[in-house]
């Protein structure tokens, strides 16, 4: 029985282990439960389940598991005679199949991250900082930054291949190329997060909000690489992410690796807070690489001339790439026909090099050639063959397409297998092709100066082709999928001058007009902004073509808010002001007044509040002369939250009740207004401390914005009203509720994309925070600093300043706290934001008593009492505060 027990454990072992390997010997294959027990466990295993060692003292090619798991022989110890070589050798062996078994990814999906081209050598002091990146449990992601060219990618794809075949005992590898995504959609974060939970096997849903959450979850439960090929198409000029779900993930994988890496690729700079990046900037390649470079493409000559020519193109990986591949195909090799070629200064930049280079290709191409890598540049994606057919498909398309005749599927393989030979097309992995982006570039600008009426033709085909591509979106909103495909038929269809048919896609088909199904939904601020922008003459913010009153006015009004939620005012302000202007010429009061108010929030962002209460007034006139009720409740509710900004706190108040007066006469029937002004007349009810008021009010916006009035319901809504509902929780006393709402809010806000909201909403928390845990305060300021002073949002960096003093002198940090008081109080004086002035001189007293400045804390309390008493501002924690210092003084 016990033997029976034994072999019935071994089987049980055996079915059950992830991977098994086995040392085979001679004792092994006598033993009489090896085809009892072992065939019976392993016969139906896959191979790649398990593991043999085995050496030439113990082969039996006729048994099945040994056949089935082959080879008969291992090579290496098979030939070793010594026995202790053999035992070393079969050591060894053992090692690493443990390795593969225990260590190896589950998961390895590099699919859509472009393969590396051949002959990729040095960098390795850079795949040396990867390796300890990836083993060092406190960094989470390295960010490679470099110029155009640079070999990014490919270090990143030669290091994973590295790794092969454990990759560094992680439990999977996945990645995404934002550039390089299959489907002819703009580059795409919702798209990236997809792919890469579509790689560890998940389904992605349609909220893209869920997939990064789940994304994360994943990946924080696993040790895993996360690969982010090519950042920049979701960057502004200045390298921050424009991106909401971009920025989130890539905030999260920063915190939440445990164990893995994220390695991000991008040509801007990128800042990243938190200790645990790493940033490889990434220059010329080394001499002796160069060198090699060039030999394994076939470029005969000396080391010395080898080398001249690799300082002439300044090691530029890419440079090195297309210059030796011309000298291969058409020179034979020859280095010194390098001396021949006009190449230029030797300071010129990559980008005009790379051109030079390019025109030397361009005198030997063929028709069909030049037309095959011009559709690829102007796709800016990787095109298919269907799309490349789509081209020369009848009738035929004017201009250099028309080379491509009716070409069958295989003539036009064989034409893109020899552009494949070179660095000029690039075949990807999913079996599309694609080019560097500096080469595209090229290819794009000489068609556009060389054939304008054939790039134009081309762009008609290419947009006929995306929008019937994407199928109408049937009782609902567009899926994810479809939408890629329409981003890319407006970015066509502009570029072909279809400007009415670009615009209905943009408005009725990715926006689906005032439900904003990309941005809502979807959350495509990235893609939303390229497609906007496409509409508008560079520089000077002109809609193109000849597009209607109300379209140009749309255009204007919608994309000033895109920038305005990302802090470039300066361009925001310009589009409102054109789109009033557009608005009031076209006869539409209600559009004038909606981008009248967007103008006002925009001010007010920049702390020129008189100037956004102008704007707000005049908002509220033609939003009376529209007769509409909507605008007339959102502009006054604007306009009454400025006013309480101001300190005319009892003005505020007769506004909000005149709101709920409007609203409650009027609204029957109507969506998207009963929760106005609830939330913001809460906040102003708070500094009249009438809290209970203030709660009711808050409550009231609560159950509305998160019912089922879809328009009250954003996400930017449900957050403001869960905000304003944990302020009036803290002043009955109940923060636990509160801390739960306040984290409710920074939720939603951040999930909204609504940066512009998203910093005063993380200053709300720090005050919450003040008192209780100065960390956890700390840590929403500094979030909301970055936000304020990267975007100009100086209301915000007003409070942030102002909170940051409470949380210095908690701490006793009494020289941060002075510093912190006066920026708080020279931005307060600028923008007028009185309301915040009293708590200002409150925060002063309290600072002059830590200093034992009892004079001065009595001088700053006046000033406090009398700024409260002007205003009229009665809030109960501001008076108790107050009252404190004056039992100090007294006791002193």
């Amino acid at each position: 029985m016990g033997g029976e027990h034994v072999e019935h454990g071994i089987e049980e072992r055996l079915r059950a282990a992830t991977h098994v390997v086995i040392l085979v010997s001679a004792r092994l294959l006598d033993w009489s439960a090896w085809r009892r027990v072992a065939h019976r466990a392993l016969i139906h295993r896959r191979r790649a389940e398990v593991s043999l060692v085995r050496w030439r003292a113990c082969v039996d090619d006729q048994d099945q598991v040994l056949r089935r798991f082959g080879p008969i022989l291992d090579p290496a110890v098979a030939t070793v005679t010594d026995a202790g070589e053999a035992l070393v050798a079969i050591a060894r062996r053992v090692g690493e199949a443990l390795r593969a078994a225990r260590l190896g990814p589950r998961c390895v999906a590099l699919g859509r991250l472009p393969p590396p081209e051949r002959a990729i050598v040095g960098r390795e002091q850079e795949k040396r900082s990867l390796d300890d990146a990836l083993v060092n449990d406190a960094v989470q992601v390295v960010v490679v930054i470099g110029e155009g060219g640079a070999g990014k990618t490919q270090l990143v794809r030669t290091w994973l291949d590295g790794m092969q075949p454990v990759y560094g005992g992680v439990e999977a590898v996945i990645s995404c190329s934002i550039e390089d995504q299959d489907g002819g959609g703009a580059p795409s974060a919702s798209a990236a997060v997809s792919v890469l939970l579509a790689a560890i096997g998940e389904t992605p849903s349609a909220d893209p909000m869920e997939n990064v959450s789940r994304l994360v979850r994943r990946v924080r439960d696993r040790r895993t690489i996360v690969v982010i090929d090519g950042l920049e198409p979701l960057q502004d000029a200045r390298g921050k992410l424009i991106d909401r779900h971009m920025g989130i993930l890539v905030r999260d994988l920063a915190s939440q690796m445990y164990g893995g890496l994220c390695v991000i690729t991008t040509r801007p700079p990128f800042e990243l807070g938190g200790a645990g990046v790493r940033r490889i900037q990434l220059g010329p390649v080394d001499r002796a690489s160069a060198i090699q470079v060039l030999r394994s493409r076939d470029v005969r000559g000396s080391d010395e001339d080898l080398g001249r020519l690799a300082d002439r193109l300044r090691r530029h990986a890419l440079s090195l790439a297309l210059v030796a591949d011309y000298l291969s195909e058409a020179h034979g090799g020859d280095v010194l026909v390098a001396d021949r070629l006009d190449l230029g200064a030797e300071d010129i930049d990559d980008g005009g090099r790379i051109q030079r280079i390019l025109s030397f290709y361009e005198e030997r191409l063929k028709p069909e050639e030049r037309a095959v890598l011009g559709i690829v540049a102007l796709c800016e994606r990787p095109t298919d063959l269907a799309t490349l057919a789509a081209l020369g498909a009848p009738p035929s398309v004017p201009g250099f397409a028309a080379a491509l005749g009716d070409a069958s599927p295989e003539h036009l393989r064989r034409t893109c297998a020899r552009l494949e030979r070179t660095a000029l097309l690039l075949k990807t992995e999913a079996g599309a092709w694609d080019q560097h982006p500096l080469v595209r570039g090229y290819w794009r600008r000489r068609l556009e100066a060389s054939d304008p009426a054939g790039v134009r033709s081309a762009h008609e085909r290419l947009f006929e082709r995306f929008r019937s591509l994407a199928s109408p979106a049937v009782g609902g909103a567009v899926r994810r999928e479809e939408l890629d495909l329409l981003y890319a038929a407006v970015a066509h269809g502009v570029q072909a001058r279809r400007w009415a048919e670009s615009f209905e896609v943009l408005h009725d088909r990715i926006r689906q007009g005032e439900r904003h199904t990309s941005l809502k939904l979807h959350g495509a601020v990235a893609e939303d902004r390229r497609a906007f922008f496409a509409f508008f003459a560079r520089n000077t913010f002109h809609v193109l073509g000849d597009l209607p009153p109300s379209q140009r006015y749309w255009l204007e009004n919608s994309a000033g808010v895109l920038l305005r939620v990302h802090g470039e005012t300066s361009d925001s302000v310009r589009l409102l002001e054109r789109a009033v202007r557009t608005a009031v010429d076209a006869g539409h009061s209600a559009g004038a007044a909606e981008s009248a108010r967007n103008l006002a929030s925009v001010y007010s962002l920049r702390g020129n509040l008189m100037g956004a209460l102008e704007s707000a007034e005049s908002a509220v006139r033609h939003a009376d002369a529209s007769g509409e009720l909507r605008p007339r409740l959102n502009v006054r509710d604007f306009r009454a939250y400025l006013m309480h900004r101001l300190g005319r706190l009892h003005e505020a108040r007769a506004a909000y009740e005149a709101i709920e007066q409007i609203r409650d006469r009027e609204m029957a029937g109507q969506m998207g207004v009963a929760h106005y002004p609830f939330a913001s007349h809460a906040a102003l009810l708070l500094d009249l401390d009438e809290v209970d008021l203030a709660h009711d009010r808050a409550v009231r916006a609560y159950q509305l914005t998160h019912g089922d009035d879809p328009d009250a319901g954003s996400l930017l809504n449900r957050g403001l009203s869960a905000r304003v509902l944990a302020r009036t929780l803290v002043a009955l006393g109940r923060p636990d509720e509160a801390s739960r709402r306040f984290e409710e809010a920074v939720s939603l806000v951040r999930d909204a994309g609504r940066w512009d909201h998203l910093a005063s909403c993380l200053v709300d928390c720090a005050s919450f925070w003040a008192e209780r845990d100065t960390h956890l305060a700390r840590k929403h300021l500094d979030e909301a600093r970055r936000i304020s002073e990267g975007r100009s949002f100086r209301l915000s960096e007003a409070a942030a300043a102002l909170t940051t003093a409470r949380v210095a002198l908690v701490e006793n940090i009494l020289p941060e706290a002075a510093r912190q008081l006066d920026a708080a109080e020279a931005l307060l004086l600028e923008m007028r934001y009185r309301v915040r002035v009293a708590w200002l001189h409150v925060l002063r007293a309290r600072l002059c008593c830590a200093q034992g400045d009892q004079i001065g804390a009595r001088r700053q309390a006046d000033l406090a009492r009398q700024e409260a008493s002007e205003m009229g501002l009665k809030r109960r924690d501001f008076w108790r505060e107050l009252e404190s210092y004056g039992r100090v003084e007294e006791s002193s």
